[in-house]
C-alpha cells in the first residue's frame, strides 16, 4: 500500500511527533508499504528534505498558494491536497497534539475523502478537550479527580478554591505535560494559569493525587499490558517522557489480577465512552488504598523509543512492525468518514 506519514506539525510537540513519525515510516517501509512521509506545516522544499528526495513529486502538481481562495489557504489544507493527488491508500496520523490530535487534520482527510489511522474528529475532539472529556468518563463512573475549569485569563477563582491544595493547574488541551503546574496552595494558583493560559483557551485546575503512575493501551478492542512508569523527576514530565534514562517501566505492571482487570476494564469503558477507533493510551494514577483515578485519554500515544504504548505491546508479544500493521489494517476497515 502507499502510506503517507503525517508527522511534525506546528503543534508544542512537534519534536515528538518527528521522532514518532520517523519510527513509523522506518517500520512501516520495513514490512513493505511505499511510505512517503509528510509534514503538514511544510512547504514543498519541506517534504522534500524530510524524505531526503524529490522522487515522489515527479508527475505532481505542487499547488500553490495563489490557487487556494484566501479562507482556505493554509499550508494544512495545502498538504491535504497533495495527499490526496499522491493516490493514497491511507493516512498514519503521527501528528501530537494541535490540529492533529483535536480533529481538524481528521475533518480535512474526512473531507477529501481520504482513510486514516486512529480515532474520527469528533472522539479526537472530546480527547483532547480534557474538561470535556472528563465530564464523559463520569457520566459512566470513571473515577476522575475534582476539577474546576478556567475559561479566560482573569476568571474568578472561586470554584477553584472549593478544591483542596496541593493542585494541578493545567493547559487544557495540551500533552506531554506541556503547560502543566503543580502548586501547593490557592494563591500560587493566579500565576500558574497565566502561564497555562499561554498554551491554551482554557484552563483546567484538578486536585492533586499522589499515586503510582500507570498507562494502559487499547488496540483494537484488546487492552494490553498495564505499563507502571517510575520518573526520576516527582513529576512524569516532559524531560522524564522522551529521555532516555530518566524514568523506569514495568510492564506488565505489579500488581494482583483482580485490580488489573478492574483498570483495563476502565481503560476499555474510557476508549468506548468517546468513540475512539484503533488504538489509544488511557493514563491513570493509582493511589495507595488501590484506588484508580483516569487523568486522560490520548487518542495518538507517541511511537517514539521511549513510548509506552510500544512497551505494553511488546509485553504482549507484538512487535513494533506488527503493531502497526495492526494499527494500518485497523484503520482500513473504517469507512471514508466524509462529512
Amino acid at each position: 500500500m502507499r502510506i503517507v506519514v503525517l508527522m511534525g506539525g506546528d503543534s508544542s510537540e512537534r519534536e515528538v511527533s518527528l521522532v514518532s513519525g520517523d519510527q513509523i515510516a522506518s517500520a512501516l517501509a520495513d514490512n513493505g508499504h511505499d511510505v512517503i512521509k509528510m509534514d503538514p506545516a511544510a512547504d514543498r522544499d519541506g517534504q522534500t528534505e524530510l524524505n531526503k528526495t524529490d522522487l515522489h513529486w515527479i508527475g505532481i502538481d505542487y499547488p500553490d498558494f495563489k490557487e487556494i481562495p484566501p479562507h482556505q489557504g493554509t499550508q494544512y489544507l495545502k498538504n491535504i491536497l497533495i495527499i490526496k493527488r499522491l493516490k493514497t491508500d491511507i493516512v498514519f496520523n503521527a501528528l501530537h497534539g494541535g490540529k492533529g490530535e483535536d480533529g481538524v487534520v481528521q475533518g480535512m482527510l474526512d473531507a477529501a475523502g481520504i482513510r486514516y489511522t486512529g480515532s474520527g474528529r469528533t472522539a479526537s475532539t472530546l480527547a483532547m478537550q480534557k474538561d470535556i472529556s472528563k465530564e464523559f468518563f463520569r457520566k459512566v463512573n470513571i473515577p476522575t479527580a475534582r476539577s474546576a475549569v478556567l475559561d479566560r485569563p482573569g476568571a474568578a477563582l472561586k470554584h477553584v478554591k472549593k478544591l483542596p491544595a496541593p493542585l494541578v493547574v493545567k493547559a487544557n488541551d495540551q500533552g506531554s505535560t506541556i503547560g502543566l503546574y503543580i502548586v501547593n496552595d490557592h494563591s500560587q494558583v493566579k500565576e500558574a494559569a497565566a502561564k497555562a493560559f499561554g498554551f491554551s483557551s482554557k484552563v483546567l485546575v484538578e486536585e492533586f493525587i499522589p499515586g503510582r503512575e500507570l498507562a494502559v493501551t487499547v488496540l483494537k478492542k484488546r487492552v494490553l499490558p498495564i505499563v507502571e512508569i517510575k520518573p526520576k523527576h516527582d513529576l512524569y514530565d516532559y524531560e522524564c517522557k522522551y529521555k532516555s534514562g530518566m524514568s523506569e517501566y514495568f510492564c506488565p505492571a505489579e500488581m494482583d489480577l483482580q485490580l488489573t482487570q478492574k483498570i483495563q476494564s476502565l481503560a476499555l469503558k474510557a476508549h468506548t465512552v468517546l468513540g475512539c477507533k484503533g488504538y489509544s493510551r488511557v493514563d491513570f494514577l493509582l493511589t495507595k488504598d488501590n484506588q484508580p483515578f483516569i487523568l486522560e485519554l490520548n487518542t495518538l500515544p507517541g511511537m517514539t523509543p521511549t513510548s509506552l504504548v510500544p512497551k505494553a505491546a511488546r509485553a504482549a508479544g507484538i512487535n513494533f512492525n506488527e503493531l502497526l500493521e495492526t494499527i494500518v489494517e485497523e484503520g482500513m476497515k473504517q469507512p471514508y468518514r466524509v462529512i
